[in-house]
């Protein structure tokens, strides 16, 4: 099983190397095209990547939107997976919009740190910009694609990974009616001395009701303290707020580590929020 496990890890990073290389030189993968987006909030550009369901100029229908963090590296796996579950049934055919830079590496312009983290750390002017990220995507990207693609604007799901999991939080107990569904794999919760805790806190003061599906995935394998706990943590805070109309499933995905559980997470996400 984990040799089985092993190889579909290493198919879909095949895939996303694929999709990525594809999209950049202009060939047509899923009904894809990238395009740069300038944000007034952010003060930067990104570079946004969207697939189109199969038929969509033909079909004349509405479809829900799923936004993926991490677009440079995330979106093609994203892609190609819900196209298979498309295939099969078992999901909503979507439009998928990856958020990226246009590269993975820090020191090319990928700004995650700074796009995804809530807080500033001490000489490091390059974090704390969640806000203003929060901003781009509920007044600046979202508005957008709704008037330029035909979005379901009462079915829009976000998946992070990683550090974009810790942005979904924050997105969560920040404005948790901007998305309808909340998909969130191995979340890092340690940053700035697990501030997204009291974050959280000051959130449920205000807060009577969630009203969202969230999934929250960790890998079995992953590192206790860096990631177990502080999730097993945050999902127990979760259901003790017994919030009327949070609806929250979450999964420990086996013999999966830090760099293997993204497929399982985005997999078993989906399959989740959307259950029959």
């Amino acid at each position: 099983m984990k040799n089985l496990k092993f190889i579909f890890t290493i198919i879909i990073l095949f895939f996303n190397k694929i999709s990525f290389a594809q999209i950049e030189s202009g060939c047509d993968f899923y009904n894809s095209n990238t395009f740069s987006f300038y944000s007034s909030s952010v003060e930067d550009s990104f570079k946004i990547y969207v697939s189109e369901p199969d038929n969509y100029s033909e079909s004349g229908l509405n479809y829900p939107v799923l936004y993926v963090l991490d677009g440079d590296i995330s979106f093609g796996m994203a892609a190609s997976i819900s196209r298979y579950l498309e295939v099969g049934n078992n999901i909503p055919q979507f439009i998928i919009v990856g958020i990226g830079y246009g590269t993975i590496e820090k020191d090319e312009g990928n700004h995650r740190r700074r796009d995804y983290s809530p807080t500033k750390i001490a000489n490091d002017v390059n974090t704390g910009g969640a806000d203003n990220f929060l901003k781009f995507l509920g007044s600046e990207l979202i508005p957008y694609i709704d008037s330029n693609y035909r979005t379901e604007k009462e079915n829009c799901t976000i998946y992070g990974y990683s550090l974009a999991g810790l942005f979904c939080f924050y997105n969560l107990f920040k404005q948790p009616d901007l998305f309808d569904n909340y998909i969130i794999g191995s979340a890092y919760l340690n940053w700035d001395n697990q501030v997204i805790f009291e974050i959280e806190k000051q959130s449920a003061i205000k807060t009577t009701d969630i009203n969202a599906n969230v999934f929250i995935s960790v890998g079995e394998d992953e590192d206790d303290e860096t990631y177990f706990k502080p999730i097993d943590k945050l999902v127990t805070v979760l259901q003790d707020r017994n919030y009327k109309s949070l609806n929250l499933n979450t999964l420990v995905i086996n013999s999966s580590d830090h760099l293997s559980s993204p497929p399982a997470a985005i997999t078993q996400g989906l399959l989740t929020v959307f259950k029959k």
